[in-house]
């Protein structure tokens, strides 16, 4: 068996991606690392075009191609990149040219870092930022409109009452109705700037999400919800009100978007243990998962960045503030929400949870 050179040891445990190619943009090297970012196995790379492997990125043949023939050399090239079994992640590539002991140009190569936990804190901390100062700027604006209104819906009723004509009935009705949707916003935007203190308990989140489908599809009219729960989930220390309260507007959303495309709506529990804390040292984790899952239209790219964003909504008359303060009650209870959707597909809501264990 022949022993590895150093220099192959070496490049096999480096942290980052090696890609490298020759003249001819055949890879050359495929070191285990890249493996792992990009999903693919060496024997399906090494001896074979670039251009042939990634053909989903092509960004990448490019700069190799222009470190070879322009000797432009790039470095921390942000792109994403595409993989096999899961989503694309955001890299890091810098690339240099390679040469022979006598200075003759032999190829070039890639080093391929894995930026997604990076830009995952990242998004994290810019967020916390985002929603404290809306949360400032919601309390603000409550407290400034919501006197107003109390005399103008006053005002509107003193009106109904005096008015005999019905047709100016119906403007003051108009007015009346106006006034409280306006009244459920202003609550909404107070309960997202003002958050009240957990009322902590073990619960049975079986239970939670079965009053919360039996809440709206009593009576009602929608797409199917199935259940696939798993009866060995241990109970999940919060506040039931609270958690009740993400669970309806996920359910919700779900159910929405599942009449839009005549699909389904699926709840799914399952315990988690992959999870690693870091809080006073590190631990690991066990986390109870909720996942709501539908078969509906999915969400732009585009929208899904901006979805924890208050006030951004793409219904008509919404108020933009549900998943913001979903989002807000999860990280309360030391949780995790997280959202994947495919336009035309569907959407996963996850919903991660520290049980009683």
């Amino acid at each position: 068996m022949k022993k590895a050179a150093p220099y192959e040891n070496i490049i096999e445990n480096l942290g980052e991606g090696v890609i490298c190619v020759d003249p001819s943009m055949v890879v050359t090297v495929f070191n285990q690392s890249a493996e792992k970012i990009t999903g693919l196995s060496r024997t399906q790379v090494l001896k074979k075009p670039l251009g042939e492997i990634f053909t989903r990125d092509a960004w990448l043949g490019e700069i190799l191609e222009k470190t070879l023939r322009e000797q432009k050399l790039f470095a921390d090239y942000e792109k994403n990149l595409h993989r096999k079994f899961s989503a694309p992640i955001s890299v890091g590539v810098t690339t240099s040219q390679v040469f022979d002991p006598e200075g003759n140009l032999t190829g070039a190569v890639a080093l391929v870092q894995d930026l997604s936990g990076i830009k995952s804190l990242e998004t994290e901390s810019f967020r916390k930022e985002r929603l404290a100062y809306m949360g400032t700027f919601a309390a603000n604006l409550a407290h400034e409109v919501k006197n107003p209104l109390g005399g103008i819906r006053g005002a509107a009723q003193l009106l109904s009452r005096k008015v005999k004509d019905e047709g100016l009935k119906e403007y003051t009705g108009a007015i009346i109705r106006a006034v409280d949707r306006l009244n459920a916003i202003v609550k909404e935007m107070l309960d997202f700037a003002r958050p009240g203190e957990l009322k902590r308990r073990r619960l049975n989140i079986h239970k939670v999400l079965d009053e919360v489908v039996l809440l709206l599809t009593e009576g009602q009219t929608g797409p199917p919800v199935v259940k696939e729960y798993d009866p060995s989930l241990p109970p999940v220390v919060g506040d039931e009100d609270k958690l009740a309260q993400v669970l309806l507007n996920l359910v919700k959303n779900a159910r929405e978007a599942a009449t839009k495309n005549d699909g389904e709506v699926r709840l799914l529990t399952r315990m988690v243990t992959d999870f690693h804390l870091v809080d006073e040292g590190s631990r690991e984790a066990k986390l109870a998962s909720v996942e709501i899952r539908d078969t509906g239209c999915g969400i732009p790219p585009e929208n899904l960045e901006k979805i924890f964003t208050p006030f951004f909504t793409t219904k008509p008359g919404g108020s933009g503030l549900g998943m913001a303060i979903s989002y807000r009650i999860v990280k309360e209870h030391g949780g995790f929400l997280r959202i994947d959707s495919t336009p035309g597909e569907g959407t996963k809501v996850e919903v991660l949870l520290p049980t009683a264990e």
